[in-house]
């Protein structure tokens, strides 16, 4: 049996993340959420998630500065961290460096299940690696 991977997801808005928890948790994932980045923190240190899922804009530390601090900890080097911004225009994309503190970006326009998609090939592209 394949152990479920946990992803966290950072992000202000309640409905955004009851929607997209559902999602993974029907792919079989374990899902962990946060409401901000200091909150993300907390829970990045205590789960050890495989994935990432962050906002850019939050109260009290936003996605960015969240991801870059998650990005200090030993553990965090095997983690996949991926933006996902009502900022962000267009199809979801991936970048050659770190663009506000991730590789990948996801418009939250994206539907949910698509976003499960993508993180399941990532998942495999990695695990290929």
């Amino acid at each position: 049996m394949i152990a479920k991977k946990t992803v966290l997801i950072v992000d202000d808005d309640k409905f955004f993340r009851e929607i997209l928890s559902k999602e993974f948790v029907e792919a079989g994932f374990k899902v962990i959420t946060a409401v901000d980045g200091e909150d993300g923190l907390v829970k990045f240190q205590e789960s050890k998630p495989e994935i990432v899922i962050s906002d850019k804009i939050m109260p009290k530390m936003g996605g960015t500065r969240f991801m870059s601090l998650a990005r200090e900890m030993e553990f965090s080097k095997d983690v996949i961290f991926v933006t996902m911004s009502s900022m962000i225009k267009g199809a979801p994309h991936e970048h050659e460096k770190d663009v506000l503190g991730s590789k990948v970006h996801i418009p939250k326009s994206t539907n949910p299940i698509d976003v499960v998609i993508i993180i399941e090939q990532l998942l495999d592209r990695k695990q290929r690696e």
